[in-house]
């Protein structure tokens, strides 16, 4: 917004802005922290909201829009994202169109020519779009009066390897001349550095909500064989909820294992036809007790009020994803659960500190939360004293987790997690200085770790690749070994032998497709991909 439409804006005050909250989307009044974010907004201040899982975050943009006059752009991740809140806004007459890949084209020209003509007054796009010169020449001949990029921890989190569009909004709000509102759920100190950095000019307002979520109750548990204790985690009380997994077989194997148990299973990952991730999607929606046993592309957008648990089969990449995901249950207030498996070995090969680059701000930060979820998984205090210590808030213990839980009983369990603990740091550290060639995947060192779930365990016989898929593996195995020697790492450490062929079959042409989630350095590979394709 140019500096003189704050004017324009701050004649909506606290009455005129609650009474448009009555009126246009049917509240009584802000949730905690709504009205400060707002007013700042409405003032013409730059703002960074960092708010909890079901906070009212799209109300921060949306009221202002619907105040108008002009026109309230809104930076977007996820096209599923858009389509729920256009949906929304529809519903409450606030008029909105979206600009995305996924469009036909005279959908497109349809919200350009809102956009154009004034009728809009929200718009939501996505970064890539924004780059694009047309776009922005659309916008400066409109009157942009505020600037909002939403799950703004994106910027962040993808900005420097899977969508680098990401770090040129803050460019983009510049050369627009609009106050920026930088919205998400899961930003520690890091990443809120990262993103006030990125996007703003000069330095924005910070509000900075509580991460405590006391209707969360979580656990952690060293992973067993089986079924048994996700099943047993789950219950029989018909609940709806959600199960991570690390890959798409994963998820396939373990939602057929979990429906032959009784458990209403769904699987949902990037690998399923649209109709098929749609019709599951819908189920889980509509539905009693559907259980989505699903990888991260089930995740932004998930607002199902009544998610009473969440299960991460294997343990999260970052401790900002593990509280964005656990972030999707409990969300109307009632009483939630959680539970992340992991093995020592899984934690090993995340502890030891890779040599870094000093200048390489990315790699320190996605080392630090990688390390800090590994952290969570076996410290001995309360879950979520450590998990809000992560993002820089202090609290009593929770009285509601595995360790605040049972009283003396639960001193054996915190003894056993410090000496898991004490495990993975030195397999870590036997993993860092092994013998092997770091262009093949070192021994085992600790032959008794427990072994991977019969249910997700990788088939025995793995799927026959074509000769292209195989001609693509072979160059993929030579990068790795590229990589793993230029970091002097363990080759397993820079992407898995099943991972690797995973993405042979699968070819993914984005950086951020769930197949390349825990490989290092995915835009290297995706080069290998695009070197490969006939």
């Amino acid at each position: 917004m140019r500096r003189d439409d704050s004017d324009i804006l701050s004649q909506h005050g606290p009455d005129a802005a609650r009474q448009l909250l009555r009126s246009k989307f049917g509240f009584a009044d802000f949730l905690p922290g709504q009205a400060e974010v707002i007013a700042a907004v409405l003032a013409g201040r730059d703002a960074l909201a960092v708010m909890p899982t079901g906070s009212g975050k799209s109300l921060l943009y949306q009221l202002p829009a619907a105040a108008g006059p002009g026109l309230v752009v809104v930076a977007s991740p996820l096209i599923a994202l858009m389509r729920d809140q256009l949906r929304a806004l529809a519903d409450k007459g606030v008029p909105a169109v979206a600009l995305h890949s996924a469009q036909e084209d005279d959908e497109a020209m349809a919200a350009i020519d809102a956009v154009s003509t004034g009728r809009a007054r929200l718009l939501y796009v996505s970064p890539e779009r924004l780059a694009q010169e047309g776009t922005q020449n659309l916008l400066r001949k409109n009157r942009v009066t505020l600037f909002a990029v939403d799950e703004a921890h994106c910027v962040s989190h993808w900005g420097h390897d899977f969508r680098p569009d990401y770090r040129e909004l803050g460019e983009i709000a510049r050369k627009l001349g609009a106050p920026v509102l930088a919205v998400t759920a899961t930003a520690g100190p890091r990443t809120r550095a990262d993103i006030a950095r990125v996007l703003f000019a000069r330095e924005p307002e910070i509000f900075l909500r509580s991460f405590a979520r006391p209707n969360l109750a979580l656990a952690f548990a060293r992973k067993r064989p089986g079924v048994k204790q996700i099943t047993a985690f789950i219950g029989r009380a018909q609940e709806s909820g959600i199960v991570y997994c690390g890959s798409r077989r994963m998820a396939d194997a373990l939602a057929a294992d979990l429906a032959r148990q009784g458990v209403d299973a769904l699987p949902y990952h990037a690998g399923l036809d649209a109709y098929t991730r749609a019709a599951h999607q819908d189920a889980f929606f509509e539905r009693k007790g559907v259980v989505m046993v699903a990888t991260i592309a089930f995740g932004m957008g998930v607002d199902k009020a009544d998610v009473r648990f969440i299960v991460h089969a294997d343990p999260p990449t970052s401790i900002e994803g593990y509280y964005q995901e656990i972030g999707r249950a409990g969300r109307d207030g009632a009483p939630a659960r959680t539970l992340t498996l992991f093995t020592p070995r899984e934690l090993a090969l995340r502890w030891g500190a890779p040599e870094i680059d000093p200048e390489n701000e990315a790699a320190a930060g996605a080392y630090a939360r990688r390390r800090a979820m590994a952290r969570l998984c076996v410290t001995p205090a309360c879950r979520f004293q450590t998990l809000l210590a992560e993002f820089g808030e202090a609290s009593a213990p929770c009285g509601a987790c595995d360790h605040c839980r049972g009283g003396p009983l639960a001193l054996g369990r915190r003894l056993g997690a410090r000496l898991l603990g004490w495990r993975a740091a030195a397999e870590s550290r036997l993993l860092r200085y092994s013998a092997a060639p770091v262009d093949e995947p070192p021994s085992d060192p600790a032959p008794a770790a427990a072994p991977l779930p019969d249910a997700v365990a990788p088939a025995a016989e793995p799927l026959r690749l074509t000769v292209d898929e195989m001609r693509l593996l072979r160059a993929l195995e030579s990068e790795r070994a590229a990589l793993a020697r230029k970091y002097r790492i363990a080759a397993r450490r820079i992407a898995s032998d099943a991972t690797l062929r995973e993405i042979a079959r699968g070819r993914p042409k984005r950086a951020d497709d769930p197949l390349l989630a825990d490989v290092m350095d995915a835009r290297t590979f995706l080069r290998v991909i695009e070197k490969a394709e006939p």
